[in-house]
């Protein structure tokens, strides 16, 4: 397997890519303003799609439109929503998130847990923002600086990891000139790390160490996520993700 390879295959079959709770997805979507009785929601990066299902109960009668460009993570999408007796509330589409293949104003809501990082955030808020019809909203979590004085071992790792990272005020910033108003953010809790991410990753990297000891091309990947995962562990009220919840004006 090549290093890229040995990456997705780290992550597959997790309950998430990333930190979240199904609860803090109910706590977002409980933010936003009355939806239409069908409305329209895309959800960008969706991973294996824990949230995917959640957004889908919520909206009752609307459609999903789930998109990654990893199609084993579409493929677990689809999987998890006929055990759960929701394909018919969720499509999935394998597409680059900077390359999305839909109308201009096609939805009502636009969701993403951890994922808008990866075209850049400001960016990718502006991008949201013409697939949202008038009035439209975006819930959208993102690695955040919760302090402006974060430990020495922590902002070397994030320096090198997600240099552009910024603050709460800084995110909210770039709502607002990318052209939406605030209806509210909160920073995730602890257990959201932890429960469905860290946990059931810190299982798998011990499996895939002794599986692939010696292999020199993977050793990088189990380190960073060992760092990560140590750092966050020592000093958690440094950075977090935090959900924003916006509409477009």
């Amino acid at each position: 397997m090549t290093a890229e390879e040995i990456f997705y295959a780290l992550f597959s079959d997790l309950p998430r890519c990333g930190p979240g709770s199904d609860a803090s997805t109910r706590k977002a979507f409980s933010l936003l303003p009355p939806l239409p009785p069908k409305p329209r929601v895309l959800d960008v990066g969706c991973g294996p799609g824990m949230q995917t299902l959640e957004v889908a109960r919520l909206c009752g009668g609307g459609k999903v439109t789930a998109v990654d460009n990893h199609a084993p993570f579409l493929e677990e999408v689809r999987r998890r929503a006929e055990k759960a007796g929701l394909s018919d509330r969720i499509e999935t589409i394998q597409a680059d998130m900077t390359a999305l293949p839909f109308a201009e104003e096609s939805f009502d809501l636009a969701w993403s847990e951890g994922a808008l990082y990866n075209m850049g955030f400001d960016k990718a808020l502006a991008e949201m923002r013409r697939f949202l019809k008038p009035g439209g909203c975006l819930a959208a979590s993102e690695l955040t600086w919760l302090t402006d004085s974060p430990p020495d071992p922590v902002r070397a790792f994030w320096e090198r990891e997600y240099p552009a990272m910024r603050n709460t005020a800084q995110n909210l910033a770039l709502f607002e000139k990318a052209g939406y108003g605030i209806l509210g953010s909160f920073a995730l809790p602890a257990e959201d790390w932890w429960t469905s991410f860290y946990t059931p990753l810190l299982l798998r990297l011990e499996r895939f160490e002794k599986e692939y000891t010696g292999v020199k091309e993977v050793q990088p990947i189990f380190e960073t996520n060992r760092e990560e995962i140590e750092l966050h562990r020592h000093f958690p009220e440094s950075y977090g993700y935090v959900f924003f919840i916006a509409q477009k004006r």
